[in-house]
């Protein structure tokens, strides 16, 4: 018997997931024979950010030409500024990604260089710029380090299947052909199964089994994980889907998974046998009678033997555990978790645990992990540190948690931080006790901020979710949350903001009347439609609520070191900030070592000269205002497409007739190979820029400017100077 277990993409490339080890150690442990498994999503990243394939997407994006017939018009309409956004970063920089593509990804995985923070920023500049120049190929599809999007929306059934033969549009009906299907052919499995996890994962899931079935009809494909939760009945009513999967296993995996690999391995092949699963008979969906999951204290260690560690974009693994499932709180209106995981929470031994994190820790030489919980239980947040230290474990780690006032005593705290707890995330969602009563959190926000300062007396790192549009939510109210937690932003260390949407799964959709929502939007043609848009009678608009949340957004910028200039960059690559944190050993180094330490400036030389790393072009329309204009598109511009800022069709056909064109502005596109930082400068610095080549004193530099410009040009002068744009050292 032959499984292979695969995680299609897309996924975060920085760490693995816990899906596929958790099933590969359950089928292991009974013997099931040969299981295997591959992260497509990684192997994925890996191939596209690539010396060899970048190359080819450049030549293609430049066989399409574009760039310099839009230079040469007199305006240009919207969708010609983003075709004109993404073709001057390609002309620009294109040739140096390709040559330094490789070396980006070397500086990842590498710890000397991942923790020298200016090369970090570097590299992971240019990994972000490597998937643009790739997107650019198969637009407008874009991928990037947390998601894919298409013109192919994943709420429609017949749009997911349609996309799935794009050979225009979809990237990873070239990489499972060239890629995923000779190791899957070298493997010859008997049973396939695919973990589908997140919505981004739905057309490259549905892509790869049909290139399955293409090759082999006759082996078995079954499809499970947290989305089908949501969508499983939904698509099991599309009959095309029962020709490229065989099956849908529903809820948690590892028993009906192992009695499908059973049925196989016997010949017998009788699905009927099967709890919690829904398949085709030929003639009618069938869904198999539902039994409560397995007890977590009887499942192995997760496995992640077969995986291509080495691959992740860490220099040091971090490796997800889950000691418990489910919620012990469960009652919160919007939280459809119940969905996902099924009914009861139920906690693995704390022993165990520990046996656990030391077996993984000594296996895979790491002390990084990723507790991957919904929330750390009382008892467990009081007993597990000191286990871990009777233990005698090295390890570092972080979590979710619930504001539990009572149980988080600073004695609690202190014992976490010395067990290696370096970063907690709470649920803090607002500061208005009305606000949190209707949504069941059960928690006092004045508590919850002295809970998260002794959280952070302890030398743990705090991170803050928070929703912003919950029905009835005044904008005062969402205002309130903003300020209390600039009021105490030296407790806390992150905030993640989102705008609540609708889930159908959750209580609160059930009772949309008691929580004063007039209207629901559904999309008729979105069979798979989960999230909805809505109107309430009461509180903040949906245009509103985004409004609220730019702000939100505007003032963690603003504030919060994290959030501020390049660092924004660490905070949204999954596991680096845990990393950076775990090594600086407290965020109080952290910040004084990295985040805030001052840039190196360039001495001011008599004769200035322009750093040599430098890379120019000059452009008949103004990139920056380009860039202003199209983030200015915002959701509450778009139709509603939950989870996704990609522009529609349809919504850019009506802004090239309703927005004002772009005029003609000569400027010029810096890059700096040094730190991977684009600039778009003015004509008139780019002027000063060219005229600082070592040769001329700042007066002489701006003497050619006209009198009254002069100073203005002195301080263009400096500016450049401050940022780094010359070389240390000049000729005298």
């Amino acid at each position: 018997m032959k499984v292979a277990l695969i995680f299609p993409p897309q996924g975060h490339f920085t760490q693995p997931y816990l899906s596929l080890p958790s099933l590969a150690a359950y089928l292991r442990a009974h013997n099931v024979g040969e299981v295997h498994q591959l992260d497509e999503s990684i192997e994925a990243y890996d191939y596209f950010l690539s010396k060899e394939r970048l190359r080819r997407s450049l030549e293609r994006v430049r066989a399409g030409g574009g760039l310099a017939a839009l230079d040469a018009q007199e305006t240009l309409k919207f969708s010609d500024m983003e075709r004109y956004q993404t073709l001057s970063e390609i002309e620009l920089i294109g040739d140096e990604l390709v040559e330094r593509i490789e070396e980006a990804k070397h500086v990842l995985r590498t710890p000397a260089e991942f923790y020298d923070y200016e090369r970090y920023l570097w590299a992971g500049r240019t990994l972000e710029q490597g998937l643009r120049l790739f997107s650019a190929e198969f637009a407008p599809s874009r991928l990037t380090p947390h998601g894919f999007v298409t013109r192919y929306r994943v709420e429609r059934s017949r749009e997911i299947l349609a996309a799935t033969a794009d050979e225009k549009e979809n990237p990873f009906i070239e990489f499972f052909r060239e890629h995923t299907l000779p190791r899957l052919k070298a493997i010859d499995p008997d049973l396939i199964g695919i973990s589908l996890t997140f919505p981004s994962q739905a057309i490259p899931a549905f892509t790869l089994a049909r290139l399955i079935k293409e090759w082999k009809p006759s082996i078995h494909i079954t499809v499970g994980g947290g989305l089908l939760a949501y969508t499983a009945e939904k698509l099991s009513k599309r009959r095309e889907i029962w020709n490229v999967i065989d099956s849908f296993i529903l809820l948690e995996g590892e028993g009906p998974l192992l009695a499908l690999c059973e049925e196989i391995k016997s010949g017998r092949r009788d699905l009927t046998r099967i709890s919690n699963l829904m398949w085709h008979d030929g003639v009618e969906v069938r869904r198999n009678e539902q039994r409560d999951p397995l007890d977590i204290k009887t499942l192995p260690t997760p496995d992640f033997d077969g995986l291509p560690l080495h691959k992740y974009f860490s220099p040091e693994l971090v490796l997800p555990l889950a000691i418990t499932r489910g919620c012990y709180w469960g009652k919160c209106v919007f939280c459809t978790l119940y969905t996902v995981i099924g009914p009861g929470y139920r906690g693995r031994a704390i022993d165990q645990t520990v046996a656990d994190m030391r077996v993984l820790s000594e296996k895979y030489k790491t002390k990084h992990f990723y507790l991957a919980i919904e929330d750390l239980p009382p008892n467990m947040a009081a007993r597990l540190p000191q286990a871990i230290l009777d233990a005698g474990l090295d390890i570092d780690w972080w979590c979710d948690a619930r504001l539990e006032h009572e149980a988080f005593t600073q004695e609690v705290c202190d014992a976490m931080a010395k067990a290696g707890c370096k970063r907690i995330a709470f649920g803090f969602e607002s500061s208005s006790q009305r606000v949190l009563a209707r949504m069941c959190k059960g928690i006092d926000p004045d508590k919850s901020i002295e809970l998260v300062r002794r959280v952070r007396k302890a030398g743990i790192s705090v991170t803050l979710y928070v929703m912003t549009g919950f029905p009835t939510e005044t904008r005062d109210e969402a205002r309130e949350t903003l300020q209390t937690i600039l009021a105490n932003r030296d407790a806390i260390q992150e905030v993640s903001v989102r705008v609540f949407y609708l889930d159908e799964t959750s209580e609160i959709f059930k009772r949309r009347s008691e929580f004063d929502i007039l209207e629901i939007y559904p999309d008729p043609e979105a069979d798979l439609q989960v999230y909805y848009d809505f109107k309430a009678g009461s509180g903040m608009s949906r245009r509103e609520a985004r409004e609220a949340y730019l702000e939100f957004t505007r003032a963690l910028r603003s504030h919060f070191p994290v959030f501020q200039n390049t660092n924004m960059l660490y905070h949204e690559l999954k596991s680096h900030y845990f990393l950076y944190l775990a090594k600086a050993g407290s965020w109080e180094q952290l910040v004084s070592d990295v985040l805030e330490r001052p840039r190196a400036k360039t001495s001011d030389p008599r004769r200035p000269r322009a750093r040599s790393a430098l890379l120019k072009r000059a452009l008949g329309f103004d990139r920056a205002e380009i860039d202003q204009r199209l983030s200015s598109i915002d959701s509450h511009t778009l139709r509603p497409r939950y989870q996704s800022d990609l522009v529609e069709d349809e919504d850019r056909l009506r802004f090239d007739r309703e927005l004002a064109p772009q005029q003609r502005a000569d400027s010029s596109l810096v890059y700096d190979r040094r730190t991977g930082e684009i600039q778009c400068f003015s004509a008139a610095a780019a002027f000063l820029l060219e005229r600082c080549d070592g040769t001329r004193t700042v007066e002489q530099i701006v003497e050619v400017v006209p009198q009254p410009a002069q100073e203005l040009a002195r301080r263009c002068v400096e500016q450049l100077s401050q940022s780094g744009y010359f070389e240390k050292e000049s000729a005298s």
